[in-house]
């Protein structure tokens, strides 16, 4: 009976201590990590002269008042941004942190937990993801490894690192509170992880690890403030942003294949499982050309099932031009396997040049094997969001018709129309069967 009482007595110590261990694995201990990763997160300051942008000043009348003529811009002199940055690399000192943050710096200095301030200079930035790598060089320096962002779940303890408001090595403590967020219009491609640590200006670039103090992920940011958002911050997962690096440090760019074609979840039967469908293919694309059609049921990518518009989306600008893919499709009841190949957006003809289609990629219209491909004209087959044609209206995949009504089918024809223009422009095109005047300077 003695030995009994003593075993249930141990049983229930066990039970109690089990109990007492924090559910979020964060021990006692975890300010031990937490003093090895806090090493890893550097402060990032970067000056620059930056042409100052705001609504008002385009605005013709307010530029009237303030006596701005037309194609005058203000440049903001030694303008600073703040932000943070995560070493991934001890050897050869790589820093992984936003591309804002660093944006056509002239000078970037990097503040380090010991006190060391250093310069730094950029190996690769890549916009559309909103990621760089910065290098410094010094001996003693601490990395994080990547950890494994595809084993989060939502209900995870994470901590964030960073230096929000200047105050650097700031740790906040909090949940994954979702995954997979995207179409919130911030970046090209986004995936981010959604967490309620605490995040402010200045933490942009920083790390988001786990209990071990592994790297699952940069931060990206909060929502603007006029949104109201409370404890919602977002994260670039660490095995989309590992690949960007990784281009980054090779190339000092990342260089994307070119598909063509776009996928939207399928609405068909309420309560069946949704498919991914290719509503959206450009003609002449790489797509188009190897088999794709309209309607056809996306199952896989490379053998790895997509689930999400935004994972497809990802997925394939990960790839680098000439990549030799494998796309699983459901088309008809019968499942199919396609082998393509991207094609390489640097070798189609870029639009000639004028300020309204800087920055667009323009692809001159050859014989087509698809009945939903027929093009009045040269296909945009790049529109960046951040381009003037992009404010202007146009749109990746819309057909150009004519450039103040005369028709454009060449090269050519272009150059001749645009030249003879006096500056302002009115582009017809064509997009989903409907017809659009565009007007542009």
């Amino acid at each position: 009976m003695q030995n009994f009482r003593r075993f249930i007595l141990a049983v229930a110590i066990c039970a109690f201590a089990a109990s007492s261990t924090p559910a979020s694995g964060f021990d006692a201990d975890f300010s031990g990590t937490l003093a090895r990763v806090r090493s890893a997160v550097v402060g990032i300051s970067s000056t620059a002269n930056r042409i100052l942008t705001n609504e008002l000043l385009d605005d013709a009348n307010v530029r009237k008042i303030l006596g701005l003529p037309d194609g005058v811009l203000i440049v903001q002199s030694g303008a600073t941004v703040t932000g943070s940055g995560v070493i991934i690399d001890s050897e050869h000192g790589y820093i992984v942190t936003n591309s804002h943050v660093i944006a056509d710096a002239d000078d970037i200095v990097v503040t380090l937990k010991d006190g060391r301030v250093l310069q730094a200079e950029v190996v690769g930035s890549d916009a559309p993801t909103d990621l760089a790598v910065i290098k410094i060089g010094a001996p003693g320096l601490v990395a994080l490894d990547w950890g494994r962002s595809s084993g989060l779940k939502v209900g995870d303890f994470v901590a964030a690192i960073g230096s929000p408001l200047g105050l650097e090595q700031t740790a906040t403590f909090g949940i994954v509170s979702g995954l997979g967020r995207s179409g919130l219009g911030i970046d090209e491609y986004e995936d981010y992880i959604q967490t309620d640590a605490a995040l402010n200006p200045g933490n942009s670039g920083g790390a988001l690890v786990n209990a071990t103090g592994e790297l699952l992920g940069v931060i990206r940011g909060v929502p603007p403030p006029n949104e109201g958002a409370q404890g919602i911050g977002f994260v670039i997962p660490s095995e989309f942003a590992s690949k960007i690096v990784r281009a980054l440090v090779k190339d000092g760019e990342v260089r994307r294949g070119w598909l063509g074609v776009s996928v939207t979840l399928s609405q068909a039967d309420v309560g069946a499982t949704q498919n991914l469908v290719v509503d959206r293919l450009v003609c002449n694309s790489a797509a188009e050309r190897q088999g794709v059609k309209l309607g056809d049921a996306v199952t896989a990518l490379n053998g790895h099932a997509v689930s999400t518009e935004a994972a497809f989306k990802n997925a394939v600008s990960l790839l680098a031009p000439d990549a030799r893919v494998i796309l699983d499709i459901r088309r008809g009841g019968r499942v199919q396997r396609l082998e393509l190949t991207l094609a390489d957006p640097g070798s189609v003809q870029s639009a000639p040049v004028h300020r309204a289609l800087e920055a667009v990629t323009l692809g001159l219209p050859v014989s087509s094997r698809s009945r939903a491909c027929t093009p009045n004209g040269p296909i945009f087959l790049e529109v960046p969001s951040d381009s003037i044609a992009y404010a202007a209206g146009l749109r990746t995949g819309d057909y150009l018709t004519s450039i103040n009504g005369e028709p454009a089918i060449s090269a050519a024809q272009i150059q001749d129309l645009l030249d003879a223009s006096d500056g302002k422009i009115s582009l017809d095109i064509l997009r989903a069967g409907t017809a659009y005047r565009i007007e542009a300077d």
